[in-house]
């Protein structure tokens, strides 16, 4: 018994990681669809690329305030910094890729605020229950 349990638990594990995989794979076919795109809007990127970045840093230190202010649970506290730092972007991809060629520059800012969310996300997995949040 104490075989298939293991078996188990391995199966759970790797298909708790397939969303992320799976998702990190179509956000790098779909950016190689628009590196063209990209490339024409290229002074654009680099502030959207301090931008958003910095949203993330910020939303997870609001998190941590409003975990501290309203003394939430520390589960709770790293919910609301997973929430407050992900806009949902991965949701409005698909509507920004049938928008008209006129829009071209809107689908570059969706495409590069899902490629750093997708990265900021990674790393939140690491900081924030390890250094933000830590298990005391």
């Amino acid at each position: 018994m104490g075989r298939k349990l293991q078996k188990s638990h391995r199966f759970i594990r790797f298909m708790g990681l397939m969303p992320v995989l799976l998702l990190t794979v179509v956000l790098f076919i779909i950016t190689m669809t628009q590196v063209s795109q990209i490339d024409s809007a290229g002074p654009l990127i680099w502030p959207l690329m301090i931008l958003f970045p910095t949203y993330l840093l910020a939303a997870a230190l609001v998190g941590k305030a409003l975990r501290l202010v309203f003394r939430l649970p520390m589960e709770t506290g790293r919910t609301v910094i997973f929430s407050l730092g992900t806009r949902n972007s991965f949701m409005v991809l698909p509507l920004a890729l049938s928008i008209p060629e006129a829009w071209a520059t809107a689908v570059v800012v969706i495409v590069v605020q899902s490629l750093v969310e997708l990265f900021g996300m990674m790393l939140y997995l690491r900081w924030v229950p390890g250094r933000l949040l830590p298990d005391t």
